[in-house]
């Protein structure tokens, strides 16, 4: 089985490890990390519209973050591919989607404002080609 598992730093989605492991591990699986660094677009006036390229820094810590993941599983001798986009986490993540399994999303989080504003994680469930198990 071929899993990707959409990854954040999130409490959520850190969860998702451990039901990734107690659902697959005994089965084996072939898993690829995937981060997106979100586009940096700024409104002006509601008018103007500016876009920047990720800093070398927010580049920096995706790459901690998906290292951070790929340590998790390598010392259960669970081996990952990485994969970091820019831009749309929903394009990006929905766009390789179809060459896998099982889409691994951790749940959104719980805070008062994501509740308000909408999540990553509809968008996904909603559009993904392939089954989502959005992990708590």
């Amino acid at each position: 089985m071929k899993i990707l598992f959409g990854i954040s730093d999130t409490q959520e989605c850190k969860k998702a490890i451990d039901c990734i492991l107690r659902l697959f591990q005994k089965d084996g699986f072939d898993l690829t990390l995937f981060h997106t660094i979100s586009d940096n677009t700024n409104y002006v006036d509601c008018e103007m519209m500016g876009y920047t390229a990720p800093s070398d820094e927010e580049i920096a810590e995706s790459c901690d973050l998906l290292d951070e993941f790929e340590k998790s599983f390598s010392a259960l001798g669970i081996p990952c591919k990485k994969i970091l986009k820019n831009g749309n986490p929903i394009d990006g993540i929905l766009e390789i989607a179809s060459d896998y399994d099982l889409l691994v999303i951790g749940s959104s989080e719980s805070s008062f404002l994501s509740k308000i504003f909408t999540s990553h994680q509809n968008g996904i469930v909603d559009s993904s080609p392939i089954p989502v198990l959005v992990a708590k």
